[in-house]
């Protein structure tokens, strides 16, 4: 079976954001990168929509800045080499937690201290969800 890409627009629609956020992001996160047609079209991959899965959660959900997010991002692709890779993110991502030595991350809006741990189980989560493809 082939795997499913989406042009930018039905992506932004299964995502609940803009196509225009999706650019945006395309700047802020080196790891999206998605698959250009001979027209310049963005058409994003199931791995693709993962990770916007994964920021969408990280800066609306969680309160993460942009920087906050990226570096959650960032040191689970240095110890495991990409985020976006055929293997998706899986049960790995909690012991790069647990050893990184960075248990907390900080909310834009008042600073507080949140639990890494908590937000692994949320993206494990999602990663499942669309894995099945239930919600």
């Amino acid at each position: 079976m082939k795997a499913k890409i989406y042009r930018i627009g039905e992506a932004a629609t299964l995502l609940n954001l803009k196509p225009y956020v999706l650019r945006f992001w395309e700047t802020e996160f080196k790891q999206l990168i998605p698959i250009r047609t001979r027209k310049g079209q963005r058409m994003y991959s199931e791995q693709n929509v993962l990770l916007l899965r994964t920021i969408r959660h990280l800066l609306y959900e969680r309160g993460l800045t942009i920087e906050g997010a990226r570096k959650v991002l960032g040191q689970y692709e240095d110890i495991y080499g990409s985020i976006t890779g055929p293997d998706q993110p899986g049960p790995e991502i909690e012991a790069f937690c647990a050893g990184s030595g960075e248990n907390t991350l900080h909310r834009k809006e008042d600073s507080a201290a949140i639990d890494v741990e908590e937000i692994i189980t949320e993206l494990t989560s999602l990663r499942d969800m669309l894995i099945t493809g239930r919600r």
